[in-house]
C-alpha cells in the first residue's frame, strides 16, 4: 500500500484523472483494473474512476510498489554526480499545481535525499539528465549549464521531410508566453527575445518523409529543438505542440521522437571533477517506418 496526500491547492477532479497526473507512467490497464476493484481508498473510503478528489485529500492506493515507485536508471554516479536516463512521458518535477508523485526526482531522492536537477528535459523527451547529491557538484553543473559552454549536448530526432542540405546552423531569436506554456521563433531581434543557435546533421532517410537528425543546441531555451525545427520546415514528429498534427497521426502511438543522447562535459567546464568524461544513452529505434 501507497500513501498519498494530493498537495493543498490542487482543484477538484475525477480521481481517474488525478492519478494519471500524479503517475503518468502508470499503465493504463493497471490503472482501470485497480479502479474498477475500487482498490484505491480516498480518506479510508474504496472509490472508483468517477470519484472526485481535491487538494488535502489523503489516498491509500493498493498496488505493487513496482508501478508506483520504480528504480531510476542510473547512467553514472560516485554519489556526488548522478547521470540518469529519463524515459519518455516522466516528468522531471512536479507540475504547475505541485502534482507529481512519480517523477524522475522523486525516483532519484529515494536513493539520494538531497538530490537536486541541474537541467531539465520535456517530460515527452527521453535521454540523459544530470542531478547532484553534492551541494558543490550542483552549483558546478548549474554554471555549468547556465553559460552553455561548460557541458555540450547532442540530441537524436526523426523529422518530417527531405533536408536541402544534409548538415548547417540555424539561427534565430525566441520569445517565451509563459501564459499559455509556449515560445515563438523570430527572425529579428523584438523586446523580450533571445538569441538561439541550433546545429543539425542528417543521418538518412525513414521511408519517403521522414529523416533521422543529430540536433545540438548551442544555446539552450525552452523548447528551442522543437520550435526551430517547426520554424526551419522540419518539424519533430509527435510534437503536437509545434509541428504537424496531420502528419504525426500518420505514425500513432509514436510520442515525441526526441532523444538526449549524449552528454560532453567541455575540458574547461565549472565542473573540474569531471572535465571530459562523455555520457551516453542509445536512442530508441522509433519503430519501423
Amino acid at each position: 500500500m501507497t500513501g498519498h496526500v494530493i498537495p493543498a491547492g490542487v482543484p477538484a477532479m475525477p480521481l481517474e484523472k488525478y492519478l494519471k497526473r500524479a503517475w503518468p507512467m502508470l499503465p493504463g490497464g493497471v490503472l482501470r483494473v485497480a479502479l474498477k476493484k475500487k482498490d484505491v481508498r480516498v480518506n479510508g473510503v474504496r472509490s472508483g474512476a468517477d470519484a472526485v478528489v481535491k487538494g488535502g485529500d489523503a489516498l491509500a492506493i493498493y498496488l505493487d510498489d513496482k508501478w508506483l515507485s520504480p528504480e531510476p536508471d542510473i547512467l553514472f554516479t560516485d554519489d556526488r554526480l548522478i547521470v540518469a536516463v529519463k524515459p519518455r512521458g516522466l516528468p522531471v518535477d512536479v507540475d504547475r499545481d505541485g502534482v507529481g508523485a512519480d517523477t524522475l526526482l522523486t525516483r532519484l531522492q529515494r536513493r539520494w535525499p538531497n538530490a537536486g536537477l541541474c537541467h531539465r528535459l520535456d517530460a515527452a523527451t527521453g535521454g540523459i539528465v544530470l542531478a547532484a547529491a553534492d551541494e558543490a557538484v550542483h552549483e558546478q553543473a548549474l554554471e555549468a549549464f547556465r553559460d552553455h559552454r561548460g557541458v555540450r549536448k547532442r540530441y537524436r530526432a526523426l523529422a518530417l521531410g527531405s533536408f536541402d542540405r544534409q548538415e548547417g546552423t540555424l539561427d534565430a531569436f525566441i520569445v517565451k508566453d509563459a501564459r499559455r506554456g509556449l515560445v515563438k521563433v523570430l527572425h529579428k531581434n523584438a523586446p523580450g527575445a533571445k538569441p538561439i543557435r541550433t546545429r543539425y546533421r542528417v543521418l538518412g532517410r525513414r521511408g519517403n518523409d521522414l529523416s533521422d537528425v543529430v540536433l545540438e543546441p548551442v544555446t539552450g531555451r525552452t523548447h528551442q529543438l522543437r520550435a526551430h525545427m517547426a520554424d526551419f520546415g522540419h518539424p519533430l514528429l509527435g510534437d503536437d505542440r509545434y509541428g504537424d498534427r496531420a502528419a504525426n497521426r500518420k505514425y500513432p502511438g509514436t510520442g515525441l521522437c526526441l532523444w538526449h543522447e549524449r552528454l560532453t562535459v567541455s575540458d574547461d567546464s565549472p565542473l573540474t571533477d569531471y572535465r571530459g568524461r562523455v555520457f551516453e544513452a542509445k536512442a530508441p529505434e522509433w519503430g519501423e517506418f
